[in-house]
């Protein structure tokens, strides 16, 4: 759907039909595909929520369709590499076996194979701009690794407002560059509440390992009862953020405001269905 707002014409799709996810997946599978990387490295999980949020946001511009599918695969290879490259264990190197120390090193070789992937498909369609972008947001990132890495934290708050950095300042700046900042400002909270939410039913410390990943290995064994707690409490700002955000959405996203809370609601009430059958 096309019409014109405030003197500029406004591009509408009224979905992201699952089988354009599940085409995108596939492209995005068979560009990362290396038999012998695959042979020593844990496959970095494909973020099928942020590969969601990518195409509703670069879905709603007016972009030609091999540049939308162009940028998203590239946004998910910089996500991969940079989850590859989280993957290195940090075991001490005498302990580690042959295959152990091999599959490190791959990891790392593994992150920057990922890396150079995104930038040889940039390179392809001259995307200058889009390079700088990605480029700037990967500086920022591992920034806020290095807090985390180096326990630069004094607060569960300030882990929290760091992890959701991480989480989805890549999604963010790539929205930033499309012009979608209506978007941009709730699809921070939108992605850190759907991760959340999906571990929500969890009980004991194996929710916080699921729910931070390797990063709850930087929380203090002396806060990570709170921190327990503390997800809770997080999960309900960040939904409450969400609503607030959506409610003040301009009419022609419509269509992606209600996507976006019918899969949100859908998270909390599967979650919440699994809970009452245990």
């Amino acid at each position: 759907m096309i019409f014109e707002m405030d003197g500029r014409v406004q591009v509408v799709v009224l979905q992201t039909p699952s089988v354009e996810v599940n085409k995108l997946k596939a492209l995005i599978n068979e560009k990362m595909h290396h038999s012998y990387i695959e042979q020593y490295v844990q496959t970095p999980h494909l973020n099928e929520d942020k590969l969601y949020m990518l195409a509703l946001i670069l879905n709603n511009t007016g972009l030609p369709e091999y540049k939308k599918n162009q940028y998203i695969v590239t946004a998910m290879l910089v996500q991969m590499a940079l989850d590859t490259h989280d993957l290195v264990s940090n075991t001490d190197r005498d302990v580690l076996t042959d295959n152990d120390e091999k599959s490190k090193q791959l990891a790392v070789l593994a992150g920057d194979y990922y890396s150079g992937l995104y930038y040889f498909l940039l390179s392809e369609i001259e995307e200058v701009k889009m390079i700088q972008v990605l480029a700037t947001a990967i500086t920022d990132i591992n920034e806020y690794k290095m807090q985390l890495y180096y326990k630069d934290i004094h607060s569960l708050e300030t882990f929290f407002h760091v992890f959701k950095k991480i989480e989805t300042l890549l999604i963010t700046r790539i929205a930033a560059f499309a012009g979608e900042t209506d978007i941009s400002e709730v699809a921070a909270e939108w992605l850190l509440a759907k991760r959340l939410l999906n571990t929500k039913n969890i009980s004991g410390y194996s929710r916080l390992d699921r729910s931070l990943g390797h990063w709850s290995e930087q929380i203090p064994v002396s806060c990570r009862e709170e921190a327990l707690h503390a997800i809770d409490k997080f999960i309900h700002e960040e939904t409450s953020l969400v609503e607030k955000g959506l409610a003040h959405f301009p009419a022609y996203l419509s269509s992606i405001k209600t996507c976006m809370l019918d899969t949100l609601r859908a998270s909390a009430s599967n979650k919440s269905s699994m809970a009452e059958e245990g």
